[in-house]
């Protein structure tokens, strides 16, 4: 069985493993994961969640999501404060860190996370925005499986001169 609930600090550890198997077959998070527990705890993290799995025996943490603030240096952000400039800050928030551990994918946790994320966001009236790597072809199909609009191309940098381009989506009932 597995269930969707809010993050705790105590789950972190559990997390960043996961994350470390994320990262070990997908190279996500492009910046690696020396930092992770930074990674996943920003200061602009509004709410987050774990996807977990119940044995007899134990619970285990198999994914996670995050609904953070609209940070201007995001790409989806920006673009989207570009083609909608009467959109306040407040009216859209960023759909950030969804992992599921490689071992759990294809069983539904990642749509259950990401519906978490949108119903916390819609009763609060706000849209999400997100953007997926080139690279991360599964992580697209997902969000246009989930209902998600692509609204346009930008180009996320990190480190001191990496680049590579990402589209942009924006969460459905738009």
């Amino acid at each position: 069985m597995t269930f969707v609930r809010p993050r705790t600090p105590d789950d972190l550890d559990a997390c960043v493993e996961v994350l470390q198997n994320v990262y070990n077959k997908d190279g996500y998070p492009v910046q690696g994961t020396a930092n992770a527990h930074a990674f996943l705890t920003t200061p602009s993290t509004e709410a987050a969640w774990v996807a977990e799995t119940e044995t007899e025996h134990a619970k285990t943490i198999i994914g996670h999501i995050a609904v953070n603030t609209a940070d201007p240096s995001d790409p989806s952000a920006k673009l989207w404060r570009t083609q909608h400039p009467d959109d306040g800050d407040e009216a859209i928030a960023i759909l950030k860190r969804l992992f599921v551990h490689p071992e759990y994918r294809g069983k539904g946790v990642a749509v259950e996370l990401v519906r978490a994320a949108e119903l916390w966001v819609e009763d609060m009236g706000r849209k999400l925005v997100l953007f997926a790597l080139m690279k991360d072809e599964g992580a697209m199909r997902l969000y246009r499986r989930c209902g998600w609009v692509e609204f346009g191309r930008a180009e996320f940098c990190w480190g001191e001169e990496e680049r590579m381009e990402a589209v942009c989506f924006v969460s459905p009932g738009v």
